[in-house]
């Protein structure tokens, strides 16, 4: 956008027509250049009804409307069809207002944000879509490109359900994505844009996108946090390591790493591995003691030598050869066969 519009200047020159009670009315009413004043206290202050301050506000913006757009108004009317028309015909309120302001060197202010949304409100072009239980606020050029966002919308949280395990588990979201993208005929970047109006989706802190209720995505407890981590990392950690993890990427109250044993200890998801060492059963991790482990390991690989079941326990557990050794010498459990292979005792 040209350096030298103003979008205030712009606003003078539009309640220019307007009387002087109309322009203080609309200015205090939509927050211009101030906080935004109750149609009661506008009452109050000119000594009239707050159904006739609203009068006057609807009459002032039926007037405002049907002004002809010149200049700098025309311009920037232009540039925000344009800016509309390349991210697919519509945006969500607060990511326009952000790359408008960027636009026009405006700073990050509620009343800059006010005047953009009255501009938008009164050049008659635009249409506004309020937020819901489902979507955010958003501006878009026309019904069809509301549609096509909806309709994209609504085939995205299909595919996601669909496919939540390869999503949260395999990471392969890209080319499912992709495959849908392709099939709605958009852009990725169209198709991002359409996405971002709904509340039914978002990327948690290590970018993964997904559904909203996920706790893959959009942890809640301290399980959740912990499970997330550790699926990231897809190796053990110490408990301490991931409260610390957890507690750089959470922005309100940290937790505890006490909190964050405790969550482990109680829940089957998660598998102790070593002192303070915790995997996830759903990466292979096999649950219980060191005995229960090496009986499990001889039962799926057969009688083994020592060498080779140390190193099966290895990869299970964090564990010293010694503490192998002694299970193994345990002969209510286990014997040594005459080769030196270890099987499990028979009852």
């Amino acid at each position: 956008m040209k350096p030298a519009i103003k979008v205030s200047k712009i606003i003078q020159e539009i309640l220019a027509d307007l009387s002087d009670r109309q322009r203080d009315i609309i200015t205090k009413r939509f927050g211009l250049y101030d906080k935004s004043v109750t149609l009661a206290k506008l009452g109050g202050i000119y000594d009239i009804t707050r159904e006739r301050v609203r009068q006057i506000e609807s009459l002032s913006l039926d007037s405002i409307k049907k002004r002809k757009a010149t200049g700098d108004l025309t311009f920037f009317i232009q540039l925000i069809k344009n800016y509309l028309r390349n991210a697919g015909g519509l945006k969500r309120e607060d990511f326009l207002l952000d790359d408008l302001r960027k636009m026009i060197k405006a700073p990050n202010s509620p009343s800059v944000d006010n005047q953009l949304r009255f501009l938008l409100k009164t050049a008659n072009v635009f249409k506004f879509s309020k937020e819901n239980n489902s979507f955010y606020p958003f501006w878009y050029l026309d019904g069809n490109a509301k549609k096509k966002a909806f309709s994209f919308v609504n085939d995205l949280i299909v595919m996601l359900k669909a496919n939540k395990k390869n999503i949260v588990i395999d990471q392969k979201f890209d080319d499912l994505f992709s495959s849908l993208v392709k099939k709605n005929k958009l852009t990725e970047d169209v198709a991002m844009n359409y996405a971002g109006i709904s509340k039914k989706f978002i990327k948690n802190t290590y970018g993964d996108f997904g559904l909203a209720h996920w706790r893959e995505i959009n942890p809640k407890t301290a399980s959740d946090w912990a499970h997330l981590v550790l699926r990231k990392e897809r190796k053990p950690l110490h408990f301490t390591k991931i409260a610390s993890v957890v507690n750089e990427m959470r922005d309100d109250k940290k937790i505890h790493h006490q909190t964050i044993h405790n969550e482990l200890i109680k829940d089957n998801k998660f598998v102790l591995v070593g002192k303070g060492m915790y995997g996830l059963k759903e990466f292979g991790f096999i649950p219980g003691t060191a005995r229960e482990v090496i009986a499990h390991l001889i039962k799926k690989n057969g009688p083994m030598n020592f060498e080779k079941l140390l190193n099966l326990i290895l990869k299970e557990r964090f564990v010293k050869p010694n503490t192998v050794l002694i299970n193994l010498q345990n002969r209510k459990y286990f014997e040594r066969l005459g080769d030196g292979r270890y099987t499990i005792k028979e009852a």
